[in-house]
C-alpha cells in the first residue's frame, strides 16, 4: 500500500514539473470538476422544476378554492335573494290591499317560507299585527327592533339583518324586512325571521372535507354558520387576521390559525349583494403534502447523481495514467527535446496524441527555421518601406480615437516642422493647425471614423518659426486584434504643389480674360459688318450672334473646368437647358460619363446650337409636343474605337429635306467633321431629322467606370 502512494507521488511530482508556480490541479481534479459542473446545473434544474411545480400545483389549489370561496358566497346571495322574492311576492297580496289581515295570516301560514321559520306583520311603528308562530288574534308586544323598521321604511327597500339573539324566543336569529306599499306609503313591514340552521344546510351540502373548516359571516364578521363544531362557535367574531383582510378587501387569501389555533390557508369572498362572506380554510399541513412529494423526488435525483460521482472517480482511475505519459511527452518537447517513439497507452485516443507530439517535434524544428527567414524577409521589407516613405516625403502616422494616443515618424512631425525626437501629440497637431482649416480637419476625420472610409484633407499647419505650410494627410481604418479601432495613415509636405495650383489658376483666368475680349472684339466687328451691309439678311445676323453666344457659354464651361475638358452630358446641357419643359420629359439624355477634350467640347457644342436652333425654328422644338432624345454610346470598331453620338427628333412638324444646304448644315457636316476627325450623318426623314455624330476616342477620355458598361452599345 505505502508503495503504490509512493508511485502515485513520484507521477504528481513529474506532472507539476515545469508548471507555473501556484497551479495545482490534477486530471481528477478536473474530472470531478467537471461531475459537479454536469451534476449542479442538473440538481438546480431539477430543484427548480420541482419546486415550479410545487408552485404550480399551490396555485392551481389557491384559484380553485378562492373560486369555490367566490360561488358560496354567491350561493349565500341567491339564498337571501330568494326569501326577499317570496316576501315581496307576499307583499303584493290582494287580502293586503283590501286590509282583510285574517286571510293574508292564512296565505301567509300556507306558504313555504314559514317553515322552519316565521312572519311577522308590523306597522311602521312597530306594533305587530300578527306572527306565524301563534295563532291569529294573539296579542303580542311591539316590536323591539324599531330601528330597522324605521330604516325600511324610510328606504323603502327590503334589509337583511345580522344575527342577533331574540329578546322573546332566545334564539339566534337573521331577519329578513321587506316594505308593503300601498297608494305610494309604507303602510306595513313584512318581516321574516330565519335561523342559522338555513346557512348550516349550505355548508352541510357542499360536503366539505373533514379536515377543512368552512363559515358564513355576516356584515358585522359574526360566525352566522360552520362546519366544524358550529354548536361552539356560532354567534362569536371571526378572527382578527380575517376582519382585517375582509374589511380590507372583497375577496382575497391569507395564513391565518383556525378559532381552535390549527395553521390554515385562509380563502375569502363577500357576497356583492348584502355583503355577507363564505370562509374557507384548509390547514397547512395538507398543504405542505405536494412539497413533501416533491423532496421526494429530490431525493432519488441526489441518489442517482452520487452514484455518477462513483462511476467518475472509477474512470478517473483509468484515464489518470496514460495522461501522465502524454504530460511527460510534453515536458520533453516543451524543453526542446526530441521526443522518442510513441509507446502504446491503451487508449487509441491517447496513442493518436503521443503521436502527434512525435511529428509536433519535428516540425516545431522545421517551423523555427522557416519563422527565421519570414523574419528576415520581414525586416528587409520594412526597410523597402522606410526608404519608399523618405522617398516619397511621407511621414507615417497612428491614432487611436478612443485613448488619444498618437504615435508619428521622424519625417511626420518634420512636416509640422518638429525635430525628430520632439514629442508631438494630438493636441499639438491640431493646435499647429491653421485656425480657419480646424474645422474641416475635425470634419473629416469624424466622417471618415463614422463612414469607415478613407480620410484625404489638405489643409495648412504654422509651424513653430510662424512660417505657413500645406500639408495633405491621407488615412486608412484599423482594426487591431483586441478590436481597438485606430486610423493609419501619411502625411506629406504639398506646399509647393499649393503655390504650383494658385499660378495655374492665376494663369488661366486671365488667359479668360483675354479669350472674352477676342470674342467682345469678334462681336464689334460683326456689328460693324451689319451696319455697312444694310441690304443683308437680319435673320442671318441674329443666327451669327447666337453661335457667338454659343461658343461663349461653351468658353465658360472648360473655364470651369481649367480647361481639362468637359462632361458631354455638361455639354448638351449646355445648349438645351433653354428648351427643357418643367417635367423634364422633353428633352431626354442618356449615355455613359464620357469626358471631352477641350477642342472636342467647342466643335460639339457649335454642332449641337445649330442642331438646337433648326429644331426650335422649324423642327420638334417648335411645338409644344415636340421632343428630342439625345443618347450616346461608345463603340468598338474594326480599326479603333469611337463615340457615336445620336440626335433624334420627334412629334414635330413633317419633316422635309431641303432644296439647298443652309450654312448650318455646311457648318455641321464639314467643319465638324474636319475638327473632329469623324463622320456626321444627317436624316432629313418625315417623322423627324435624325444626326448621328461619330468620332474617334482620341479626342475624349471616358469615365472607365461607365464605359466598361456602355461599349458596344448602339443608340437606336
Amino acid at each position: 500500500m505505502t508503495g503504490r502512494r509512493s508511485a502515485a507521488k513520484d507521477r504528481a511530482e513529474q506532472a507539476n514539473r515545469g508548471r507555473p508556480a501556484g497551479v495545482r490541479t490534477s486530471l481528477r481534479q478536473v474530472l470531478w470538476g467537471l461531475v459537479f459542473v454536469l451534476a449542479l446545473p442538473t440538481i438546480l434544474v431539477a430543484a427548480a422544476g420541482l419546486y415550479s411545480g410545487y408552485r404550480a400545483e399551490q396555485q392551481a389549489i389557491d384559484l380553485r378554492m378562492q373560486e369555490t370561496a367566490r360561488a358560496l358566497s354567491l350561493l349565500l346571495d341567491r339564498e337571501i335573494e330568494k326569501s326577499v322574492v317570496g316576501l315581496q311576492v307576499l307583499a303584493q297580496s290582494s287580502s293586503l290591499a283590501k286590509g282583510d289581515l285574517e286571510e293574508f295570516y292564512q296565505r301567509t301560514k300556507n306558504t313555504g317560507l314559514a317553515d322552519p321559520s316565521w312572519i311577522a306583520l308590523f306597522e311602521p311603528g312597530g306594533r305587530v299585527l300578527f306572527n306565524t308562530r301563534v295563532p291569529y288574534g294573539v296579542a303580542l308586544p311591539n316590536s323591539n327592533r324599531p330601528e330597522a323598521l324605521r330604516l325600511v321604511q324610510e328606504t323603502r327597500k327590503p334589509h337583511v339583518s345580522d344575527l342577533y339573539v331574540g329578546s322573546l324566543t332566545r334564539q339566534r336569529l337573521i331577519t329578513i324586512d321587506v316594505p308593503v306599499i300601498l297608494d305610494e306609503q309604507v303602510v306595513y313591514i313584512l318581516s321574516l325571521a330565519i335561523t342559522p340552521d338555513v346557512f348550516q344546510a349550505i355548508i352541510r351540502d357542499q360536503r366539505i372535507d373533514s379536515g377543512w373548516n368552512a363559515a358564513v359571516l355576516d356584515r358585522s364578521r359574526t360566525i352566522v354558520a360552520r362546519s366544524r363544531a358550529p354548536e361552539r362557535f356560532v354567534g362569536q367574531s371571526a378572527s382578527p387576521n380575517v376582519q382585517e383582510a375582509l374589511a380590507a378587501s372583497r375577496e382575497g387569501r391569507l395564513q391565518s390559525v383556525t378559532l381552535e389555533g390549527i395553521p390554515v390557508r385562509t380563502y375569502f369572498s363577500q357576497s356583492p349583494a348584502y355583503g355577507w362572506s363564505f370562509v374557507l380554510s384548509i390547514p397547512e399541513t395538507e398543504l405542505a403534502r405536494s412539497a413533501q412529494r416533491s423532496l421526494f423526488w429530490l431525493a432519488v435525483l441526489g441518489a442517482v447523481i452520487l452514484g455518477g460521482i462513483l462511476l467518475a472517480v472509477l474512470l478517473s482511475r483509468a484515464i489518470a495514467k496514460p495522461v501522465d505519459q502524454l504530460v511527460a511527452a510534453a515536458q520533453t518537447l516543451g524543453r526542446g527535446h526530441e521526443v522518442s517513439a510513441p509507446t502504446t497507452t491503451r487508449v487509441l485516443e491517447f496513442d493518436t496524441i503521443k503521436k502527434a507530439l512525435v511529428e509536433a517535434s519535428t516540425g516545431l524544428r522545421r517551423h523555427e527555421r522557416e519563422r527565421e527567414e519570414v523574419l528576415a524577409h520581414m525586416a528587409e521589407s520594412e526597410a523597402r518601406l522606410r526608404m519608399a516613405l523618405t522617398a516619397g516625403h511621407l511621414g507615417s502616422w497612428e491614432f487611436v480615437p478612443s485613448t488619444g494616443a498618437f504615435t508619428t515618424s521622424a519625417l511626420c512631425r518634420a512636416n509640422f516642422g518638429r525635430d525628430a525626437d520632439e514629442p508631438f501629440t494630438y493636441a499639438d497637431l491640431i493646435e499647429s493647425i491653421h485656425p480657419d482649416d480646424r474645422a474641416m480637419q475635425a470634419e473629416a476625420m469624424a466622417r471618415a471614423l463614422a463612414t469607415r472610409t478613407d480620410l484625404h484633407v489638405e489643409y495648412r499647419a504654422i509651424w513653430p518659426d510662424g512660417s505657413e505650410h500645406w500639408i495633405r494627410i491621407s488615412g486608412r481604418m484599423r482594426i487591431g486584434p483586441d478590436g481597438q479601432v485606430s486610423m493609419v495613415g501619411v502625411s506629406q509636405d504639398v506646399t509647393e504643389r499649393r503655390l504650383a495650383e494658385d499660378r495655374q489658376a492665376l494663369l488661366l483666368h486671365e488667359l479668360n480674360h483675354r479669350v472674352k475680349n477676342t470674342l467682345a472684339t469678334v462681336q464689334s466687328v460683326a456689328s460693324l459688318t451689319r451696319r455697312s451691309a444694310a441690304s443683308s439678311d437680319p435673320a442671318a445676323w441674329s443666327a451669327f450672334m447666337d453661335r457667338l453666344h454659343g461658343m461663349a457659354k461653351t468658353h465658360d464651361l472648360l473655364t470651369a473646368t481649367q480647361w481639362q475638358g468637359a462632361l458631354l452630358e455638361d455639354v448638351l446641357k449646355n445648349e438645351l437647358e433653354p428648351y427643357q419643359d418643367g417635367m423634364c420629359q422633353r428633352i431626354r439624355l442618356r449615355g455613359p460619363k464620357v469626358n471631352l477634350q477641350p477642342g472636342a467640347v467647342l466643335a460639339l457644342g457649335l454642332a449641337v446650337h445649330e442642331l438646337a436652333t433648326n429644331a426650335v425654328k422649324y423642327g420638334s422644338l417648335s411645338v409644344p409636343d415636340g421632343k428630342v432624345h439625345v443618347m450616346w454610346a461608345l463603340t468598338a470598331g474594326s480599326s479603333q474605337s469611337a463615340l457615336l453620338v445620336e440626335w433624334v427628333e420627334s412629334g414635330g412638324p413633317t419633316v422635309k429635306k431641303p432644296e439647298r444646304q443652309g450654312f448650318g448644315s455646311k457648318l455641321i457636316q464639314r467643319g465638324l467633321a474636319q475638327q473632329l476627325g469623324g463622320e456626321i450623318k444627317l436624316d432629313f426623314a418625315p417623322a423627324g431629322i435624325r444626326c448621328v455624330i461619330t468620332f474617334p476616342l482620341s479626342t475624349m477620355s471616358p469615365d472607365q467606370s461607365d464605359a466598361e458598361e456602355s461599349r458596344e452599345r448602339y443608340a437606336s
